[in-house]
């Protein structure tokens, strides 16, 4: 069995009531919704500092690419229109 800690926090009355009311239509505990939503934030934190300190890592390693060859990538893939007014727009140096 998996060992747990107790913890409180503040939230407001209005996610209190929506806690209430999820946790009756899914027959779940508002504790077990909790855990759920905070395992769930944490994992995407966790991974999208993963990314940065990746991303870091490469810069470091001169691993880097144009503005315009990150728009050929991303049109190339799909991700990004031909005619996507933002990719001619090019950021500030």
């Amino acid at each position: 069995m998996s060992m747990s800690t107790m913890t409180s926090l503040r939230i407001p009355d209005a996610m209190r009531t929506q806690y209430d009311a999820l946790a009756e239509a899914t027959g779940r505990t508002r504790s077990d919704l909790m855990v759920e939503a905070l395992d769930a934030y944490i994992a995407a934190k966790m991974q999208r500092i993963a990314m940065i300190q990746e991303g870091v890592r490469q810069l470091d390693e001169g691993r880097t690419h144009t503005h315009d060859e990150v728009i050929a990538t991303l049109r190339a893939r799909g991700m990004l229109p031909a005619d996507d007014r933002r990719a001619r727009e090019r950021p500030a140096p």
